[in-house]
């Protein structure tokens, strides 16, 4: 599916960094305070313009190894594209304008040619060279007084309303555990591979993700805020399916205690609806963080639901950046179908390299499913590699 040439030129304008960072709300929360007082940086801005009227170039490439012992067979995956944080490319513009409004928009691309969400034991090897993906394709206006007013391909208001993380460590491992081997098949006790792959039995329902909408943000109250959108997908395939959701965040600082926050209501479609939080919370002295997000889906066959925590440390070990670590645990139920369970533990650590704008990250993850019909053999993943921003 391609989306329609005048709406990517209408949309081609690109946002300021405000605002994509305020719709990705995990990639937001999970960069650690900065060790490098002086700003400076390997790659410097690719920007045209001052700060009041630019246009950006901006992306990051993330590639890594994948082990995934599925209890029959060990294989390696190289050079993956993460999961976690896809590889991508965009262009953002804004432009200040009179009485405190700006203008803006972003046109953004993924490429993943191989995978860790689509590798698999049956296709090791099979690079999809034409694995591309347009996330973005929107204008915004934005008033400090009256919120922001979206248009076009872009995140549904609760879009990241699951995946709120202060722990630094996101970029190898958050509530949407799945995303780090999310395409090999788990193996049944008979040593035969089953039908179903690590992402089908574990998920976040993080809202509606991005779709072709309109959406509303509110300005922000006391750190609270409020947004509505209402859409269809386009990408990759068109549903003609209208979908609507609604979504609070909280971002705030209580004495040492930065407390990020999102609660969102989605209805998909079909008269299904989904509810989901998340809440992160960074004791900034310390470096300690506590993560929690959960989520439910209700559906006319299933009902699915799931609970997440983490335990996140940060500290400076090196001058170079800043160090996490965390330890997560995952617990679903009816999420592959009714009467079945799914477990998992895992463990993260990132060294941020400031001046690189490079993160070096390395995870270790259990896979356990039950189901009524037939034993499913334990999975383990370990995932290694490096985010390079720019």
């Amino acid at each position: 599916m391609h989306v329609p040439i005048f709406f990517l030129v209408a949309s081609f304008a690109p946002a300021g960094l405000s605002v994509a960072q305020a719709q990705e709300v995990p990639k937001q929360a999970e960069t650690p305070a900065k060790s490098n007082p002086a700003g400076e940086h390997w790659i410097p801005k690719l920007r045209l313009g001052d700060d009041s009227t630019y246009l950006e170039l901006y992306g990051q490439i993330n590639k890594g190894l994948l082990t995934f012992d599925d209890g029959g067979s060990t294989e390696n995956y190289f050079p993956v594209d993460n999961g976690n944080s896809s590889t991508r490319a965009g262009l953002r513009f804004y432009s200040l304008m009179e009485n405190n409004w700006s203008v803006g928009g972003n046109l953004e691309f993924e490429w993943t040619p191989y995978a860790t969400t689509n590798v698999n034991q049956l296709n090791k090897d099979d690079y999809d060279w034409e694995t591309h993906l347009l996330r973005k394709a929107e204008v915004y206006m934005e008033s400090k007084e009256y919120g922001k007013f979206w248009f076009g391909q872009g995140s549904m208001a609760s879009d990241g309303t699951a995946e709120v993380d202060l722990s630094g460590t996101s970029v190898v491992g958050y509530s949407l555990i799945s995303d780090m081997a999310g395409g090999p098949f788990l193996r049944l006790d008979d040593g035969t591979l089953s039908s179903v792959r690590v992402k089908d039995a574990f998920t976040n329902y993080d809202g509606l993700g991005r779709k072709l909408r309109f959406r509303y943000d509110t300005a922000s109250f006391g750190g609270f805020s409020v947004s509505s959108s209402f859409g269809t997908q386009v990408v990759p395939d068109p549903t003609e399916v209208a979908v609507w959701d609604i979504a609070l965040r909280y971002d705030q600082t209580i004495d040492d205690v930065k407390v990020s926050g999102a609660l969102a209501f989605s209805r998909p479609g079909d008269g299904n609806s989904i509810y989901d939080a998340s809440v992160s919370l960074l004791h900034q002295p310390t470096g300690l963080s506590l993560t929690l997000a959960a989520g439910y889906s209700d559906k006319e066959t299933v009902d699915g639901r799931y609970g997440y925590a983490k335990l996140g440390y940060q500290t400076d070990i090196f001058e170079v950046g800043k160090t996490a670590f965390s330890v997560d645990a995952y617990f679903g139920k009816d999420i592959q179908g009714r009467g079945t369970d799914s477990e998992s533990f895992g463990v993260q650590a990132v060294q941020n390299l400031d001046y690189l704008q490079t993160e070096l990250y390395i995870g270790a993850r259990s896979y356990s499913f039950d189901q009524e019909v037939a034993g499913v053999q334990d999975s383990y993943a370990v995932l290694a590699g490096a985010r390079l921003k720019f």
